[in-house]
């Protein structure tokens, strides 16, 4: 099997890959009369080849095919694309060529490269600015023998060209570019460049899906901002609550106003009069009490706090207009904010675009059995089309059999649909047999038949996939003259099946893409209400909630200033062995505050001045972490010393604390017992106050009530965790010290503060 000779060049969503073989690279290095510019920065520069002859066998290369439509035309459109670049837009592309100022020959191709520019120039042999229009709007373009900003105009096409906004966009951007000189070129792409290389392009349209978020968007803005309106106006049209009733009210009968105009009414209510005279003889409308000789009853005060809310004059009807306002407000702004009608540029899309390629391969079938679109690339060269025209006369009691190299994607008139593209085919040359597509771009091979009453494509679809898809190769090759091959095999083994492909076969095209966006409060309007609605409840209850924890918070605040009196503490604070934290913070700031303010009484020689003014800065030392990250031990450290300051100022210097309990104070009771130290609680030199002294002489002998009251007694500490509680001489690092008196304290809080 020979392989296949020439030029292959195809490109997908932008990006082109060229392959050559061994002769025709050592023709193109010879070249070089012009600049290329390929699809994207970075390619490298195109060059000439010199001239070819014509393949063996009679077929024209794609090269020499083109080049004869551009002898016809210097504007060659590609009939393979008619639903995104249609035929009929080459007069609006020849009038944009004639603006470069030079000759410009155009070409608009499902694919291509600079390569295949410079081949295509050699066999047209006229200099100019040569263009390539390939898929995804991209240009390509060459100089050969004119002076011109290729490089620099295909940039400004590249990133000054909007996203979505279509060839024709592009290529009016490149043709300005080349018109302004190279200067003003050159600045513009590099501006571009500079602002574009490493960010998105903006999209110059929106899609339908785009649209339906901002239908969404409306429904949820029309709900809401005027929800949020009515409900702010109904707020403010409440009196607050408790503002006394205006003078001049009508009162009712038991209602008696106290005081000026502006002061709360007092209801007096007197109550039925309760006496002991039941004569029911009595005159009416007599004082009872009176006629008793008893004093009327005291009347009851009864002081009103406030007037039930009133509504303000005015404010409903502003907010009711406000409210109207918002609405006509999102509806009128909503064409100016969304201003989109269309999803893509506009195409005039004739019927001729869309039969012009079908009317072309009938119109190649007519002379042979191959077709090669001329704008395709070359996947059966003529070396190998005599093989294939031989093989096909074989095949002739089976079909005939057609064979057409076209592309077929979305774009073009078939919509991707090659079965259809086939039909229509068969349609237009009348001929039954068997048709095989060849797609040059992917190496899609498929296969029809209408009116054989054979199953060659019931075979063809038993052929393994890497027949009918052509496998992932670094080198790019299709291999489609083995792959073809194995197809016509298929067909020569194919058996009657009457009935089997019927002739007639459902040719409808499908439509044109309406670039008519859908309307504004359409689509997903409707559930953009029920969205807006659910939010703006919400809304509304989150509202709601943050005014009531202000208020909250604002009212606590002013109990708390209005409340001077000092803290209540529900346990006996020298008998507390198991505060909480909470009691300990509360203890420790209002120690440190007293000794504060006794110190700074104090005379400058007063006697224990010294040592409360150490056990003060000790104290500061352990609380300057915050009361929140401050410990249970470190609570109790500056408890300990703060009392132990307030002492000192009182003349007391004692330096040794309560064993069982240093937030008792002074150890003046004498030495723990021995019975206390051999329950752990020790040394022997340790001390205890008068409290707990008097408290361990009352326990009965035995170590389960002595053990029973050492521990009621020793303080405890909670945890990190609030429930788990530690003796004190192992709560921390600082307060641990004190079991050494207040000096190793005072020493012991400088050291955990780094203070020396």
């Amino acid at each position: 099997m020979r392989t296949l000779a020439g030029i292959r060049g195809r490109g997908r969503a932008g990006t082109f890959r060229v392959r050559a073989g061994t002769a025709l690279a050592a023709l193109v290095l010879l070249g070089g009369a012009g600049t290329a510019v390929a699809a994207g920065p970075g390619m490298a520069p195109g060059v000439t080849a010199a001239p070819t002859t014509t393949t063996a066998g009679g077929g024209a290369t794609q090269s020499e095919r083109l080049a004869e439509e551009l002898r016809k035309d210097p504007v060659y459109v590609s009939a393979d694309r008619p639903r995104r670049l249609p035929r009929s837009l080459s007069p609006k592309i020849a009038a944009l060529a004639e603006r470069t100022g030079v000759p410009t020959y155009v070409l608009a191709l499902p694919a291509g490269d600079a390569t295949l520019l410079a081949l295509v120039h050699d066999r047209l042999g006229k200099d100019g600015l040569y263009v390539l229009i390939s898929d995804n709007s991209t240009i390509t373009a060459s100089a050969f023998g004119v002076d011109v900003p290729v490089d620099e105009a295909r940039r400004i096409a590249l990133y000054g060209t909007p996203y979505g906004a279509g060839p024709l966009a592009a290529f009016e951007s490149f043709v300005d570019a080349i018109a302004s000189g190279h200067d003003r070129a050159a600045a513009e792409a590099d501006e571009l460049h500079d602002r574009y290389h490493e960010h998105d392009k903006p999209d110059l349209y929106i899609s339908p899906t785009d649209r339906q978020n901002q239908n969404l968007l409306l429904g949820l803005a029309v709900v809401v901002l005027p929800g949020l309106v009515l409900a702010l106006g109904i707020r403010l049209s409440y009196r607050r609550p408790g503002r006394p009733r205006p003078a001049g009210g009508k009162k009712t009968g038991n209602e008696k106003a106290v005081g000026g105009p502006r002061s709360p009414s007092v209801v007096l209510d007197k109550g039925p009069a309760k006496r002991s005279d039941t004569n029911p003889g009595r005159a009416p409308g007599k004082d009872p009490a009176g006629r008793s000789g008893r004093a009327p009853a005291e009347p009851k005060a009864r002081p009103r706090t406030g007037w039930p809310a009133a509504r303000r004059r005015g404010v409903l009807p502003v907010t009711s207009v406000a409210t109207v306002a918002a609405v006509f407000a999102v509806v009128l702004s909503a064409p100016t904010v969304f201003p989109q009608t269309i999803d893509s540029p506009y195409l005039d899309v004739t019927r001729a675009d869309l039969d012009a390629r079908v009317e072309e391969v009938a119109e190649g079938l007519a002379t042979g059995p191959v077709y090669q679109d001329p704008s395709a690339a070359d996947v059966l060269t003529g070396a190998d089309l005599p093989a294939l025209r031989k093989r096909i006369a074989e095949l002739a009691p089976k079909g005939p059999v057609h064979v057409l190299v076209t592309p077929s994607d979305s774009d073009d008139e078939s919509g991707g649909d090659d079965g259809l593209l086939l039909a229509l085919v068969h349609r237009r040359t009348g001929q039954d047999g068997v048709y095989v597509l060849v797609d040059p771009v992917s190496g899609r091979i498929t296969l029809e038949t209408f009116g054989t009453d054979q199953d060659a494509a019931r075979r063809f679809g038993l052929l393994p996939y890497d027949v009918r898809h052509p496998e992932y190769r670094r080198d790019g090759d299709l291999r489609v003259v083995p792959r073809l091959d194995r197809t016509l095999d298929a067909v020569a083994a194919a058996r009657p099946s009457k009935g089997y492909d019927p002739a007639a076969r459902d040719t409808e095209l499908p439509p044109l893409h309406d670039n008519r966006l859908p309307g504004l409060f359409s689509s997903d309007f409707g559930p953009g209400i029920g969205l807006g609605i659910m939010l703006l409840g919400v809304l509304l209850l989150i509202a709601w909630l943050g005014i009531v924890i202000a208020r909250a918070v604002l009212e606590r605040r002013r109990a708390r200033a209005a409340d001077l009196s000092p803290p209540r503490h529900t346990v006996p604070r020298p008998a507390a062995a198991l505060p909480s934290v909470r009691q300990l913070r509360a203890w420790a700031a209002a120690d440190a505050r007293e000794l504060t303010g006794q110190l700074a009484a104090a005379e400058q020689d007063a006697p224990g001045r010294a040592r409360a003014w150490d056990c003060l800065d000790a104290a500061g030392l352990l609380a300057d972490t915050g009361d929140e990250a401050t410990g249970a031990g470190d609570l109790a450290a500056v408890v300990v010393l703060s009392r132990a300051g307030l002492d000192a100022l009182r003349g007391h210097l004692h330096s040794s604390l309560c064993r069982l309990n240093p937030l008792h104070g002074e150890a003046t009771g004498g030495k723990v017992p021995g019975w206390l130290t051999g329950l752990g609680i020790g040394p022997g030199s340790a001390r205890l106050c008068p409290a707990c002294r008097d408290a361990l002489r009352g326990v009965a002998r035995g170590p389960a009530s002595r053990e029973h009251e050492a521990t009621e007694r020793l303080l405890r500490l909670p945890g990190t965790d609030g429930h788990d509680r530690t003796a004190w001489d192992e709560a921390g690092q600082v307060l641990p010290a004190a079991r050494e008196g207040i000096e190793a304290l005072v020493l012991r809080a400088r050291e955990s503060a780094s203070v020396q």
